[in-house]
């Protein structure tokens, strides 16, 4: 196997990181959000592609706008690769929620399941964020239309 593995430590930050990335989605939670990307992230969900913090920061803030949205996403399985001291990949799949209301909402088929695939770079400051993600989806549930914002 020629993998590099990482330290434990980067490794549970990044899996912190990820479940976080859910966590402040989930609960639209901007700001803490955005501060898991890194300034010139690329982010892309289907036909649907920002760039850098700015574009992303719309795009969130928008999605956030509509209170009526209530989801919930559930990382499994993430693989994790050092590709340098600073930077990682790493891939997962997600399964989302979602649904317009409030709760508790009747009804739990998946949204979506995706996989999301990405790579993380460590600050000055020792933080892993992340520079690049790109979602690929895999089951598209009936009353999916497409990614918000797309």
């Amino acid at each position: 196997m020629n993998t590099q593995r990482l330290a434990v430590e980067d490794q549970l930050a990044l899996q912190q990181l990820n479940a976080d990335f859910a966590y402040y989605l989930d609960n639209h939670k901007v700001d803490q959000l955005l501060s898991l990307f890194t300034e010139q992230a690329y982010y892309r969900h289907g036909s649907r592609i920002t760039e850098g913090i700015g574009e992303i920061e719309q795009l969130f803030r928008n999605r956030s706008a509509s209170s009526a949205r209530i989801a919930r996403h559930v990382i499994s399985g993430l693989r994790l690769e050092k590709t340098s001291e600073k930077s990682a990949v790493g891939c997962s799949v997600v399964v989302t929620w979602a649904e317009n209301g409030s709760i508790p909402i009747a009804g739990a088929e998946p949204h979506l399941v995706a996989d999301f695939n990405d790579q993380y770079e460590k600050g000055l400051d020792e933080y892993w964020r992340i520079s690049r993600r790109e979602i690929t989806r895999i089951f598209v549930g009936h009353q999916n239309t497409g990614p918000v914002g797309g």
